[in-house]
């Protein structure tokens, strides 16, 4: 009979268990809860501060592999679109945390200013998007309720240009500039880029117009983020 028990509550714990992590992994609204309590913590404020405009929805994708017969099959976890004190950010599930954008115009702002002061005035940007905040928070032990300050902008900086292999660009207009000299010049900035960053890869881009954009990513294979880029 004890044998009986022990079977049946087991069994009992294996299915709350398994109900716990269905709901976990796929309940739209378990998990819009939990970001928006996770916002109220970082943020100090009321839920009624934060309103949930859109949201996506957590789910498997198939992605070219680059072979000739193949697909990977990737997860995509929940991302939410939020708006907070008039600006609109992701607030996204990645490996079972919790983390937000709303700082990236900041971010960007406060980049680009450390890089014209500390590197070259002609300076405009830099690529940036969601995940590099993320990174940066991992990297530095930062946690996903840390808040950027300005101050920590060459702690970033530094971070993010040595991060997962990947290339940034760095933007830059010079006024009335010879085409021959563009090239020297993206050279330069690299070398002075060396001096100040702990660089992994790093190019340079010439724009004309020195004008950088906040987009959004949104594409079925992927979650939505944001992302600094050129104004095409």
């Amino acid at each position: 009979k004890k044998s009986i028990i022990i079977v049946a509550v087991v069994v009992i714990c294996f299915a709350v268990f398994g109900a716990y992590k269905f709901v976990d992994t796929y309940s739209h609204s378990y998990a819009e809860n939990k970001a928006i309590n996770y916002l109220c913590q970082k943020y100090d404020e009321d839920a009624s501060a934060f309103e949930v405009l859109d949201y996506q929805q957590a789910r498997y994708v198939r992605r070219d592999n680059g072979h000739f017969f193949g697909y990977k099959r990737e997860w995509v976890d929940f991302s939410f679109k939020v708006k907070y004190k008039g600006k609109i950010m992701f607030v996204k599930k990645y490996n079972r945390v919790y983390f937000d954008d709303y700082q990236i115009t900041d971010i960007q702002k406060w980049g680009t200013d450390w890089l014209k002061e500390n590197v070259d005035e002609n300076i405009v940007g830099f690529d940036l998007d969601s995940y590099d905040i993320l990174q940066y928070q991992q990297n530095k032990n930062k946690g996903n309720y840390y808040i950027m300050m300005q101050t920590d902008i060459e702690e970033f900086l530094d971070s993010f240009t040595y991060n997962d292999n990947s290339t940034y660009t760095f933007y830059f207009c010079v006024p009335k500039i010879d085409p021959e000299n563009i090239t020297p010049y993206a050279f330069n900035i690299v070398n002075k880029l060396n001096t100040k960053l702990t660089l992994n890869e790093i190019s340079t881009q010439y724009e004309d117009d020195g004008k950088l954009e906040l987009k959004v990513q949104d594409s079925k294979y992927i979650d939505w983020r944001h992302i600094w880029e050129h104004i095409d």
